[in-house]
């Protein structure tokens, strides 16, 4: 295995260590669901509670979609606010519902309160970790049982020089196939932060600076 597909691996159930900033700002949107594109590019086509990747998930992306981080109910007029939208699997936004976190994801990094052990299970070393490991049920056993079997095959795959192997495993850490072509895209009140549109995972497959590998 080399340098890069390993590294691959690693990273498959890693929190970011860092505050990402928002790359996208899109505007005007009367249905919230129409930030989806905007938000899969942002948090790299996975759950930013559970981590679970679109690649992973027979449906896709249709398996996931806009969660908010102050609740509709709770902050209404935030409702429409790209700022207050994070990608969350729909098992972990149904799950949470409208409990509020006391860990903000588009202000705090998750990898400073929540880690993944071997066998499967997050750890919290923080209190406000617990709460949300607590509140989005990250532990829950069907979910648990199937991060397991994600270890378990990188493992497998990753011990075997067999040539299928190898192109079984990039094909379960590569990027999904339909990558948002955010350029497209009208926002009816514009886009604040224009710039991040050359920094898509689109655009940079385009120029080929993308790598396969998520």
């Amino acid at each position: 295995m080399d340098d890069v597909l390993r590294q691959a691996c690693d990273r498959a159930f890693q929190y970011p260590s860092a505050t990402l900033p928002r790359r996208h700002g899109p505007r005007g949107y009367s249905d919230y669901q129409h930030y989806k594109p905007w938000l899969r590019d942002e948090y790299a086509f996975r759950c930013v509670y559970c981590l679970w990747r679109e690649r992973w998930e027979a449906d896709g992306q249709h398996g996931f979609g806009v969660e908010h981080v102050h609740a509709q109910r709770a902050d209404p007029e935030r409702r429409l606010d790209y700022d207050n939208l994070v990608y969350a699997c729909n098992l972990c936004n149904s799950t949470r519902r409208d409990v509020p976190l006391s860990l903000d994801p588009t202000k705090e990094a998750l990898g400073h309160h929540v880690q993944l052990l071997g066998d499967g299970v997050m750890r919290a070393s923080t209190a406000v970790g617990a709460e949300t490991v607590d509140l989005c049920r990250l532990n829950r056993p069907l979910l648990v049982s199937a991060r397991r079997r994600i270890l378990n095959l990188i493992a497998v795959l990753g011990n075997s020089q067999a040539r299928e192997a190898v192109e079984a495993l990039r094909e379960m850490l590569s990027f999904p196939p339909d990558l948002p072509n955010l350029s497209r895209l009208r926002p009816p009140e514009g886009n604040a932060r224009p710039d991040g549109i050359a920094a898509s995972f689109f655009e940079r497959r385009k120029r080929g600076e993308l790598g396969e590998l998520q």
